[in-house]
């Protein structure tokens, strides 16, 4: 889809400016792009005011500042929600009442972006951030050194929006996206999820603002791996997340590794195939030693065989 098209003209209402950047690289993309905005925003012009002085050159922008009008949530082709608007506000309830899309940065980018662009999501309550940086430079020093591919990072990186990579990106090109729960919204909302999803921990945290449901927390978590395709990719941090999954979304292709924390590649192997509803077509691999062992199905051997 050319974004650009899917731009120009429209009348978006963006949710949350903020002070970290990313509110306003988006807002300044819309711009550019040709929509019309209007920046919407419970702080004050005075505590906006780097972010506003940076958006001042642009004449599509409009502002409601210092507070929401319902009207401004209903009159328009789509509003792009910032990270960590409460589940319960009235004015994206007013937006869904009228049928009015909502959007985040990171899932709306996923959409737009170039086909052939892989996208890999990282998530997870510690260590998401080291885990996508570490990414991000191994996948840079590859793509110097053997192919012509760019890598990017996005998402939940300060001074970083994600929506202008838009003008960047091309087949062939990574994005590697440091995504919380609160942008895995976007993803869950638009039933879509990242090619590649890393998911590192999940740990009790932000509880208050998912009003301590513990369950609602890993729902929008889940969604970096609830609407992948059978070409598509799932990481986890440890044996029992890894059989958590499985029983739960039934994938049609596990690679694992025999030595793993908490429930060994093993034990992972056999717990689910145990579990009355699982069904047969699924193929275990697990990963020891740089060879792949113990391909049980759909082949139906029975004991575990080494594979050069």
């Amino acid at each position: 889809m050319n974004f650009k098209k899917f731009f120009v003209g429209k009348k978006v209402t963006l949710m949350g400016l903020g002070l970290l950047g990313r509110g306003v690289g988006d807002a300044a993309f819309l711009a550019k792009c040709g929509a019309n905005v209007l920046v919407t925003d419970l702080k004050s012009k005075k505590e906006l005011a780097p972010s506003l002085k940076k958006l001042k050159k642009y004449k599509n922008i409009k502002y409601v500042l210092g507070g929401h009008r319902l009207a401004d949530f209903r009159n328009c082709d789509f509003t792009l929600k910032a990270a960590g608007v409460p589940l319960d506000s009235p004015y994206i309830a007013e937006a869904k009442k009228h049928g009015i899309p909502i959007e985040m940065d990171a899932s709306l980018f996923f959409k737009l972006m170039p086909k052939g662009v892989i996208f890999i999501g990282v998530t997870g309550t510690r260590g998401k951030t080291t885990t996508a940086y570490l990414i991000y430079e191994i996948l840079k020093r590859l793509n110097l050194k053997d192919r012509k591919g760019s890598t990017f990072l996005a998402g939940n990186i300060k001074n970083t929006a994600t929506l202008p990579l838009l003008e960047k990106v091309k087949a062939g090109d990574f994005i590697v996206a440091e995504l919380d729960s609160w942008q895995l919204q976007g993803f869950g909302d638009s039933k879509v999820s990242p090619h590649i999803a890393v998911f590192t921990t999940f740990l009790d945290d932000h509880l208050v603002y998912y009003h301590g449901d513990r369950q609602m927390y890993f729902e929008a978590k889940a969604a970096i791996f609830r609407y992948q395709k059978s070409d598509d990719v799932l990481i986890v941090g440890d044996g029992d997340e890894l059989v958590t999954n499985i029983e739960k979304f039934n994938p049609d292709l596990i690679v694992l590794d025999l030595i793993m924390p908490k429930t060994d590649g093993f034990m992972c192997r056999l717990r689910p195939r145990c579990r009355s509803g699982a069904r047969n077509p699924r193929r275990d691999f697990q990963k020891s030693n740089g060879r792949f062992q113990g391909c049980t199905r759909p082949f139906g051997i029975s004991q575990d065989s080494a594979w050069s």
